[in-house]
């Protein structure tokens, strides 16, 4: 409220200002080369100088008026400027968040089931194929992939005895 009482506190003192400079200017009751200081002003004069003291104090009203609404205006504009950049990044996260929550639900499992069903069947066909066979095992026998594998064969072929890994067991007590 303080800029605004400042204002209209300018406006005022600009609009009695303006009208003694009018006054003075115009030459309303002082004299002038001579002439006789005209006393009695007709009611015009007075309807002039009212509408002068009216027109000024409006244009200053419109001014104060077009400034206020100049600074309200650029406080919108930041402010919008500020909201739309807030809700392009909240949009951005929620949009990642959606995704990642899709891959997770609906995609991954899906992935996953179908590597399981195919990939058995991929292998075997591989491996049933003779020119990619010894390619396959002896690229998994230099990553070390079938070292457990091997070493189980080789203790049973050794030991001949019971299976020592426990998911080896068959249920009933039949070690073959």
């Amino acid at each position: 409220m303080g800029k605004i009482g400042a204002t209209l506190l300018g406006a005022i003192v600009g609009g009695f200002s303006a009208v003694g400079a009018i006054i003075f200017w115009f030459g309303w009751g002082m004299s002038s080369q001579g002439q006789t200081t005209h006393l009695d002003p007709s009611r015009a004069d007075y309807v002039d100088l009212l509408l002068t003291v009216a027109t000024i104090f409006l244009g200053a009203i419109g001014l104060a008026v077009t400034v206020g609404a100049l600074v309200i205006g650029l406080v919108a504009l930041k402010t919008l400027r500020e909201i739309k950049d807030e809700a392009a990044r909240d949009a951005k996260a929620a949009a990642a968040e959606k995704i990642n929550e899709t891959m997770t639900n609906d995609l991954d499992p899906k992935v996953d089931r179908k590597v399981r069903d195919i990939l058995p069947v991929a292998i075997k066909v591989a491996l049933a194929d003779n020119e990619h066979r010894e390619e396959i095992l002896t690229a998994l026998a230099r990553t070390g992939a079938l070292d457990a594998a091997v070493g189980r064969i080789m203790e049973r072929l050794y030991s001949g005895g019971p299976v020592m890994d426990p998911e080896d067991v068959v249920e009933g007590g039949d070690q073959e």
